[in-house]
């Protein structure tokens, strides 16, 4: 089945559609360092096919510095030419938007040229699928609480539109379109009422779920084997003649034999102290017997040689004695509140909003949702060893996710957050892929 990714991100939706068989001919992402994660992971996939990992695993040995990665990647396209471009047609660095008002913006008929041009590079005549969702900062309650006013003057509310016109052009079956649960509530419900009247228009059906009460479709994706509680909104749509019903996710549920939680999904990475690591550097899997580890992390290190991205970021002593504090607090089963720290640790006067700010991942508990704000500071999402005292790395918190080990985030350590906080966890695109390919062949 022939797919196009628009907002790919990181390319965690990506992911488990290629790991399920589908084509993927493009993936338009306006960010560039995501666009580089996703030019490493085609890389990947295309060596993997080619039995040629070990080639993999070399790149990841010699590429530690984002601003030679250019250059780093000339080994690969030496010996596969063809390599190259295949990349240049089927990820586009492109920002959906009107270039008379943003310079750095390409239309939308721009674009659709190019996913053409890609189609005919890869002998496909017609798209059977559209993935994707818009950036979701101006749906999501935080975003809204954050943004405000801004948010009903926000032209990413409007970016669904830029959708709308490549699902009218190239006529898929169905798309799927991945946010977060604001996009149903948004305006009092007029932002989805728009959407749902915008797809009629064009001949598609859009479904939030298997309820007519959309608020009641809001799934958690720790329901489908996802090892974080996430709770997200699928909207599922389809040309109105086919007549299809909401894919059926728990029928594809991804069962483990062991506790979703934090010990489980990152305790056997290396202990960091703030600013150890690495950012880009390969760090080998520390020797150690392989029935200590978990069935989710032998999952993680399947064909990979160890880890990239495990890199601690700084802390203050002062945020580290609250990190303590709050990790002592987590293990007691207290959510520790910022109104009950010792005076000389208080910042601010304001006691009285966010006070959870400072939130560890219990070892023993279900991983909480990781998001893009991670980017900004670690304080939601502390690591649970009080000897660490320190948040999370991109690693672990892709980990929490469902990436793989040999899934490399590339870009300054800030935009490698920002590409693992907004992204799909795989294992989630994996059970959605399944589902809609289940509905789509049976019908």
């Amino acid at each position: 089945m022939i797919v196009i990714d628009l907002f790919t991100g990181a390319g965690g939706l990506s992911e488990g559609f290629h790991e399920e068989g589908y084509k993927i001919v493009a993936q338009i992402e306006k960010e560039k360092w995501a666009c580089e994660t996703l030019k490493t992971r085609l890389i990947y996939h295309f060596l993997n096919k080619n039995n040629d990992l070990e080639l993999y695993f070399e790149f990841l040995r010699k590429s530690f510095n984002y601003k030679t990665l250019d250059q780093d990647r000339m080994m690969i396209f030496k010996k596969y030419p063809e390599l190259k471009e295949k990349i240049n047609y089927e990820i586009l660095n492109r920002k959906f938007g009107n270039p008379a008002n943003e310079r750095e913006a390409t239309s939308s008929s721009d674009i659709i040229k190019e996913i053409y041009a890609s189609l005919k590079y890869n002998n496909a005549t017609s798209v059977d699928l559209i993935i994707g969702g818009p950036p979701c900062q101006v749906y999501s309650v935080i975003g809204r609480s954050r943004l405000k006013e801004a948010a009903n003057r926000d032209s990413r509310n409007y970016l669904f539109y830029y959708y709308l016109n490549i699902v009218k052009e190239f006529q898929p079956k169905a798309f799927v379109f991945e946010n977060v649960p604001g996009i149903l509530t948004a305006k009092d419900g007029q932002i989805f009422s728009v959407i749902q009247e915008e797809f009629d228009n064009i001949g598609y059906t859009i479904l939030s779920g298997n309820d007519p009460e959309h608020k009641n479709n809001i799934i958690d994706f720790s329901d489908y084997g996802v090892f974080q509680r996430r709770k997200r909104v699928v909207l599922f749509g389809f040309k109105k003649e086919l007549n299809y019903t909401y894919p059926d996710f728990s029928r594809f549920t991804e069962y483990w034999n062991e506790e979703k939680n934090t010990r489980n999904v990152i305790g056997d990475l290396p202990s960091l102290s703030p600013r150890e690591g690495e950012d880009l550097k390969l760090i080998e899997y520390p020797l150690q017997n392989n029935s200590e580890l978990s069935e989710y992390q032998k999952k993680m290190r399947e064909n990979s040689m160890g880890i990239t991205n495990h890199k601690a970021r700084a802390v203050r002593d002062h945020d580290r004695m609250i990190y303590r504090i709050a990790i002592e607090y987590s293990n007691q089963g207290i959510q520790l509140k910022y109104n009950e720290l010792p005076k000389d640790l208080k910042t601010h006067q304001n006691e009285e909003s966010f006070l959870d700010r400072f939130k560890v991942h219990n070892w023993n508990e279900i991983p909480h949702t990781i998001v893009a704000h991670i980017a900004k500071d670690g304080h939601y999402n502390i690591h649970p060893d009080i000897k660490q005292a320190r948040s999370l790395t991109v690693r672990e918190a892709a980990r929490i996710q469902g990436f793989p080990d040999n899934y490399k985030f590339e870009g300054p350590r800030t935009a490698q957050f920002v590409q693992v906080g907004n992204a799909v966890p795989p294992i989630m695109s994996r059970v959605i892929a399944k589902a809609v390919k289940h509905l789509l062949t049976s019908h």
